[in-house]
């Protein structure tokens, strides 16, 4: 569907892009994960149109968009902003792309109707958008983007400004609003979670060149580095040869290939106490310190020789100081790529 290949893109002396390549499939959901100045918003924005000064190239449909202008590229386009029409109603705002392509007053109706019945706003075509909730005005923006029927979705961290609940809950709406829509769509945000759950495969970028392209379990289980791994949230990354809890970590475990000097540990994998019913390596622990996360407790432990690891709890009882045996599932050892 989408093709990128070789694209670079500088501003002055600050290298935005790096010989980039990226494929989209037909009803893929790329998302491009990473950190604020990795590149991510600049490709897009290639992608797009909105930028011209680059090298290599973007082809949809085996068409070279080089030279086609923005409003000629047939995409549907949705910003954290959302940039609606403060003094339209709903329904206008929805049907703004409609009336430039000069469709019968009929047919845009019909079309309004469609769009707000697909993103759950049934009902609201009357409304100011300025008396609309954050989660409300960013379905419009989404209705907005997909009445033109687009040939291809952007979508540039279009969750960024809604608070963590409603963000979590919009991502699986707007995953299955795409989908039904049998849209193709790049994705930008730096929220793995959000990532997780709206992507087909994620690619996730560091200082304009691509770190990893995978599917979100393979993402998750076997991050391409060091890293890819810690923008993740992973910060239990060994080496084998560390100490004696590592080395025998190292013997029993076939999860990671015998060229790879360095690991992670999975901290839903790390249990405290009783020993869990699957192979697992043990040792004794200092709890260091305990951050209440809501659905879980963050266990940050001390392990002999200098060893630092960090698990999940539901214990209530657990406070800094206690001593603990720690027990490491095997499976829960991952590899990097």
């Amino acid at each position: 569907m989408l093709t990128i290949s070789g694209v670079s893109c500088a501003f002055g002396d600050v290298t935005a892009l790096d010989n980039l390549n990226l494929r989209v499939e037909p009803d893929e959901i790329v998302c491009l994960l990473g950190p604020s100045g990795c590149g991510k918003t600049t490709l897009l924005r290639i992608v797009a149109g909105l930028i011209t000064d680059f090298r290599g190239s973007v082809y949809i449909a085996g068409e070279d968009l080089r030279a086609v202008p923005v409003h000629e590229r047939g995409f549907g386009l949705m910003f954290q902003d959302y940039a609606l029409f403060p003094h339209l109603t709903v329904s206008d705002n929805i049907a703004y792309g409609l009336r430039r392509r000069r469709l019968s007053k009929s047919a845009i109706a019909e079309r309004v109707g469609q769009m707000l019945l697909r993103v759950g706003l049934e009902g609201f075509g009357d409304r100011d958008v300025s008396t609309l909730s954050g989660g409300e005005q960013q379905r419009v923006a989404l209705a907005r983007s997909l009445a033109p029927n687009p040939r291809f979705l952007m979508l540039d961290e279009p969750l960024g400004s809604l608070d963590a609940l409603l963000r979590d809950q919009l991502a699986l709406e707007l995953r299955s609003i795409i989908k039904s829509a049998g849209l193709s769509a790049i994705y930008v945000t730096h929220d793995h979670r959000e990532a997780y759950a709206i992507a087909d495969r994620i690619a996730v970028m560091d200082d304009g060149a691509m770190a990893q392209l995978a599917e979100p379990m393979r993402l998750y289980h076997h991050p391409a580095n060091e890293t890819v791994a810690r923008f993740l949230g992973f910060s239990n990354i060994f080496r084998f040869d560390e100490n004696e809890f590592t080395a025998e970590l190292r013997g029993a475990s076939e999860r990671v290939p015998a060229a790879d000097d360095r690991f992670l540990i999975h901290p839903e994998g790390v249990h405290l106490g009783k020993c869990p019913d699957r192979p697992a390596i043990s040792t004794e622990g200092v709890v260091e310190s305990v951050v209440f996360r809501g659905d879980h407790r963050e266990i940050h432990l001390a392990l002999p020789e200098g060893m630092r690891l960090t698990c999940k709890s539901a214990d209530a009882n657990l406070a800094a100081g206690n001593r603990v045996s720690v027990h490491v599932a095997l499976d829960a050892i991952g590899h990097f790529g």
